[in-house]
């Protein structure tokens, strides 16, 4: 996958599947994002690139998708999607996305989310599923006018600094697909 897009500020950026390449990228991405401690549940690097790089070399394609968005040579966020694993849940999909700062509120986001939709929807997903925190109203918006839907809470699920936040569960059910 490789899509060109253009974000808010007429600028444009690659959202395109991740490679052994990304792997260093990837990690300082989630370890960069995970330490503000306001968006995702890591706090900081947990991940080896050496460890990433084994997942981007063996992941299968139908079940296991990892994007990049890459904008002025540099990558500046990522989306993994995860298919279920039993015949009981593989019409569904869970994912996780992480953009740096500067990208953010640029509609980047947007770009990976509907790039995640297209691979979803061509390998016969029927339910995509996130989590987010309660306080990631930003994060929240965009998910909304994506068509996601709250199905549910987990009260207090996290403790940010002093804070407790609500896990939000959220759902996007895909068109049908067209057969002819």
């Amino acid at each position: 996958m490789h899509l060109v897009m253009q974000d808010r500020n007429n600028g444009f950026y690659i959202v395109r599947s991740a490679n052994g390449n990304d792997a260093a990228a990837i990690v300082e991405i989630l370890a960069e994002v995970g330490s503000e401690g306001i968006y995702i549940a890591n706090e900081g690097a947990y991940m080896t690139v050496e460890h990433q790089a084994i997942i981007l070399s063996s992941l299968d394609p139908h079940t296991h998708l990892v994007l990049v968005a890459e904008q002025d040579g540099s990558l500046v966020g990522t989306l993994e999607m995860v298919r279920g694993t039993f015949r009981k849940n593989a019409h569904t999909a869970n994912f996780g996305m992480a953009l740096r700062a500067p990208a953010r509120g640029r509609r980047i986001g947007e770009g990976l989310l509907r790039a995640a939709h297209q691979w979803a929807q061509s390998e016969g997903v029927e339910k995509i599923c996130l989590s987010v925190f309660s306080s990631n109203r930003g994060a929240i918006a965009l998910y909304q006018r994506m068509g996601y839907q709250e199905e549910g809470r987990r009260r207090n699920q996290f403790r940010l600094g002093e804070t407790l936040v609500d896990e939000v569960l959220m759902a996007w059910y895909l068109p049908p697909r067209l057969t002819h």
